[in-house]
């Protein structure tokens, strides 16, 4: 049983490294469809700027989701859904 441990306890980290990594590319997929004016007509930082963060989320996510860049990525993409989506998000073109 203790053996079985490490393999399952890495089949976990992947999983949470793919959600992770899933979520950044949902929010980097959420993040393009708003028009740009949308983003400053409700005072938010600019639409490349929160491309870029989702899309070096889904970087920082895939490459070492538990390390300090990770959980600063966690926050940035946390900030996105929680605060800009929900402001930007009913503007289409």
């Amino acid at each position: 049983m203790i053996d079985a441990l490490p393999g399952t306890w890495g089949l976990i980290q992947l999983a949470i490294q793919a959600a992770l990594v899933a979520w950044a590319l949902v929010g980097l997929v959420l993040a393009v469809l708003p028009p740009a004016s949308a983003y400053s007509m409700e005072g938010k930082w600019p639409k490349p700027a929160w491309i870029g963060i989702c899309a070096g989320a889904a970087l920082f996510f895939a490459i070492r989701p538990f390390g300090i860049l990770g959980i600063v990525a966690m926050v940035a993409v946390g900030v996105f859904f929680a605060d800009v989506k929900p402001a930007v998000g009913g503007r289409r073109r």
